[in-house]
């Protein structure tokens, strides 16, 4: 983290091959020269506002605003209206990103550029900063990033027109089901999306959008559900919260009692009393 007189720049990167790196920045009276990314660049302004130039155009964006670089595209920035300015940025490998536009479209193209540079979307927004989010949490789940970044190019495609939506189908697929059961088998272990698509000898993100139209869910939700429908049992036997969050992959028990409350409406602990009066 660099700071320097009001302002704030605050580098994360998934380190997991996972090809994304996360800014979270405050600008009071730093300027950025004229510069361009290697990476595919989108970020959410959260306060203040954030000027800039790019393609010949100068843009303004406010809080909420989406900014969205293409790799190579020669931009600056500065804070507006004489206020702080601060922002979350994504940077995202351009091949890994590539390859999750192709697996939510019909894959008919080599690359994805986006037509538009500054402009509102409010779930665009909400995937992003679930994402940085996920990334900067010490011992983020890898599948629940991964998914993650399925959900921003599902709607990034779909902004570009060439989104093809995930079909529903009846017939259990083989392969899937051989994962299903792996899941099943393994629900204790941090499993990784690279384990389930070498299960199904699919590509990663080609076995994201196939899941999920055999299944309703995404992998990471399937292992959630999965665990939690665990977690129902154990507490029934008087296993106590914290064993029980430990022992299927929960970081702590807070982050267990979220996902479970969700699905039953109570807490685990609230659930369990009803079975130990």
């Amino acid at each position: 983290m660099s700071t320097a007189k009001g302002n704030m720049f605050q580098f994360v990167n998934s380190g997991r091959d996972l090809g994304v790196t996360v800014l979270n920045a405050v600008m009071s009276d730093f300027a950025y020269g004229r510069h361009a990314h290697e990476e595919v660049a989108m970020g959410v302004t959260l306060d203040g506002v954030q000027e800039f130039s790019c393609n010949g155009e100068q843009f303004s964006s406010p809080p909420g605003g989406i900014i969205l670089f293409n790799p190579d595209q020669a931009h600056n920035g500065n804070p507006g209206n004489k206020t702080a300015l601060k922002y979350t940025m994504l940077y995202l490998d351009p091949v890994i990103f590539n390859e999750l536009a192709r697996s939510a479209t019909d894959g008919g193209r080599a690359e994805y550029h986006a037509r538009e540079i500054n402009f509102s979307d409010p779930v665009l927004r909400t995937l992003i900063l679930r994402t940085a989010r996920l990334v900067a949490a010490p011992g983020g789940s890898v599948l629940e990033i991964e998914s993650s970044l399925y959900g921003l190019a599902r709607r990034l495609t779909s902004r570009l027109g060439v989104y093809r939506p995930d079909g529903w189908t009846d017939a259990k697929d083989a392969l899937l089901l051989r994962v299903r059961d792996y899941i099943h088998e393994n629900i204790e272990d941090d499993i990784s999306i690279d384990d389930l698509s070498r299960t199904a000898h699919l590509s990663k993100f080609h076995f994201i959008r196939l899941f999920r139209s055999q299944f309703g869910l995404t992998p990471h939700q399937y292992v959630i559900n999965h665990r939690i429908n665990r977690v129902r049992e154990e507490l029934a036997q008087g296993t106590p919260s914290t064993d029980v969050a430990a022992r299927f992959g929960f970081f702590d028990v807070s982050h267990m009692n979220r996902h479970f409350k969700r699905a039953y409406g109570l807490t685990p602990r609230q659930y369990q009393i009803q079975f130990t009066r």
